[in-house]
C-alpha cells in the first residue's frame, strides 16, 4: 500500500494507526505523527519514506506516544535536542568566537576591515593556546596567560581589544545556552591590565616650525600629485583617508565646495548606508582651488584626484595611505614624534583657535567632530557653513604669512576680513580637448 500510493494534484495522508500517518506529496512520502497538545492538533515529523521504513515510524511513534503519557510534549523534547546538538557543535572557543563574530558582524553593522581585525586578533593571541578548550574548561590563569603574553610585547592595547572581544565571547556562550552564567569569569578587570595610555598623532603646533615645514612642502621635488595632497592636508586639515578618496565629482570649482560623500567619512557603517546622513560639506579656500586646478589636467575631469600613478588593479587606483607620511619621511620628519597626515588636524585646531580666535564648535564643525552635547547630534545639525568659509580663507592667509617667514604675536579679532590681495579669479575649467592636451604636457615633464 505505502509502495504504490503516489502523488496526485494535491498532498493526502493515509492513516496507519495510533496516529502514525504517510503524508503522500509530489515532492516525496514522509511519516506525521498526529496528536492533540492542550486540546489543539499538532504534528510533526518522524522521517520520509523510504530511509525511515513503516517498523521504525511505528517505533518512533510509540515513543512519542510514551512521552505523551508522561505528560511530556514530544515537540518540546525535540527542540531541546536540536538545541542541545547546536551547542555541543559550538562548544569549543574557537568555534564559539567565530560564531559571535559572524553575528556580531552582522548586528552591529562592523566594516569589512574592522570585522578582519576582530577575527585576527583572536586567531593570533587567543585561538592558539584555548581555541580547541570546552567553554566551561577554559580556566582564568589560561586567559589571563593569553593576554600578558600580548602585553609583555608591548602591545597593551591589543591586549584590552583582545579581552573585550574575548568577554563577548564568553557572554555570547552564556547567551546560547553552552555556558552557565556562573561560570563566566570574564570582565573589564580580568588580567588585572592597567588602562592604555593615550597617545596623540604627533602634531607642529609652534607657528615658526609650521612656517618652515610649509616651506619644504612646497619645495617637495617628489610626484606632483603626492605634493598637491602634503600641500592641502594643512589648508583643508580634513582625514587623510577622507583626503585620499576623494573625487572629482565631488568638488566645485564655481562653488569653491568639496562634499564629501558618508561612505567616504569617518562614521559607523549604517551611518555610511543611512540615505538621510548628510555629506560633509568642507569649503575651499582660494590656495586649495589654485592647487586642485593645477591638478585636474592630470588627473581629472572624473575618478580619484589622488590616483595612483602606478596603477595596476582596481583597488590601488587610489593614493597609497601611507603616501602623505612617507613623503613627510621624504621632507627629514618623524611622523613618530614630529608630525603626520593626521597631525594636521590638530595642527589647524589649535592655531585657529589660538592665534584667529575662532569659536571651537565652528571648527569642530570643519573637522566631521560630532556634538559632545547630549542629543547634541540629534537636534543641532548646523554647518556653519559660512562662518567656515571665512575660517578657512584667513587660515589659508595664516599659512601663507607662516611660510613667508611672519611672526605671529598677536591674536586676530573673530571674523577680520580675508585680505584682497590674497583673492584670485577662479580659472574657468578645461574643454576635453585642452584637458588632453594639458595632461600630455605634464606628463612630458613629469618624464623629463
Amino acid at each position: 500500500m505505502i509502495k504504490a500510493a503516489q502523488p496526485r494534484d494535491a498532498e493526502y495522508m493515509l492513516a496507519d494507526g495510533e496516529g502514525l500517518y504517510l503524508r503522500v506529496r509530489p515532492g516525496g512520502k514522509v511519516w506525521i505523527y498526529r496528536y492533540k497538545h492542550l486540546g489543539r492538533p499538532t504534528k510533526m515529523s518522524l522521517g520520509s519514506y523510504p530511509v525511515v521504513s513503516l517498523a521504525a515510524a511505528r517505533k518512533k511513534a510509540l515513543d512519542e506516544a510514551r512521552k505523551r503519557h508522561e505528560g511530556v510534549d514530544p515537540r518540546d523534547v525535540r527542540r531541546e535536542d536540536q538545541e542541545r546538538q547546536r551547542v555541543a557543535r559550538l562548544n569549543t572557543f574557537d568555534r564559539m568566537a567565530r560564531a559571535w563574530h559572524a553575528q556580531a558582524w552582522k548586528d552591529r553593522e562592523w566594516s569589512v576591515g574592522y570585522a578582519e581585525k576582530v577575527l585576527r586578533h583572536l586567531e593570533l593571541h587567543v585561538f592558539p593556546w584555548i581555541g580547541d578548550r570546552p567553554m566551561d574548561g577554559i580556566l582564568p590563569t589560561e586567559l589571563v596567560r593569553c593576554l600578558h603574553r600580548i602585553k609583555e610585547r608591548g602591545h597593551l592595547e591589543t591586549a584590552q581589544r583582545v579581552r573585550e572581544a574575548v568577554q563577548h565571547v564568553f557572554q555570547y556562550a552564556v547567551d546560547v545556552g553552552a555556558l552557565e552564567p556562573a561560570k563566566n569569569f570574564v570582565n573589564g578587570r580580568t588580567g588585572g591590565l592597567p588602562p592604555p595610555r593615550a597617545r596623540h598623532f604627533p602634531a607642529i603646533t609652534d607657528p615658526k616650525q609650521l612656517g618652515q615645514l610649509l616651506r619644504d612642502i612646497r619645495a617637495y621635488k617628489g610626484n606632483v600629485i603626492t605634493r598637491a595632497a602634503l600641500q592641502l592636508s594643512p589648508l583643508l586639515f580634513q582625514r587623510p583617508g577622507q583626503l585620499r578618496l576623494a573625487h572629482w565629482e565631488d568638488l566645485s570649482f564655481e562653488q569653491q565646495l568639496w562634499r564629501c560623500p558618508p561612505e567616504k567619512m569617518k562614521l559607523r557603517e549604517w551611518k555610511k548606508r543611512d540615505s538621510r546622513t548628510p555629506a560633509h560639506l568642507v569649503p575651499l579656500p582660494l590656495q586649495a582651488v589654485a592647487i586642485l586646478q593645477d591638478l585636474y589636467p592630470l588627473t581629472g575631469p572624473t575618478g580619484p584626484i589622488f590616483r595612483s600613478m602606478a596603477k595596476r588593479t582596481e583597488a590601488t587606483r587610489y593614493m597609497s595611505d601611507n603616501t602623505i607620511n612617507s613623503a613627510l619621511r621624504t621632507l627629514g620628519y618623524d611622523t613618530k614624534e614630529e608630525i603626520t597626515g593626521h597631525g594636521f588636524r590638530a595642527t589647524a585646531r589649535t592655531l585657529i583657535r589660538e592665534y584667529l580666535g575662532w569659536d571651537r564648535e565652528v571648527i569642530e564643525r570643519h573637522m566631521a567632530h560630532g556634538s559632545d552635547e547630549e542629543l547634541g547630534s540629534a537636534y543641532d545639525r548646523t554647518t556653519f557653513l559660512a562662518q567656515r568659509r571665512k575660517m578657512i580663507q584667513l587660515w589659508a592667509d595664516l599659512l601663507d604669512d607662516l611660510a613667508a617667514g611672519k611672526v605671529l604675536t598677536v591674536l586676530g579679532a573673530a571674523f577680520p576680513k580675508p585680505r584682497a590681495r590674497e583673492r584670485r579669479a577662479v580659472k574657468a575649467v578645461p574643454s576635453a580637448d585642452d584637458l588632453r592636451l594639458s595632461r600630455v604636457a605634464v606628463l612630458a615633464g613629469i618624464a623629463e
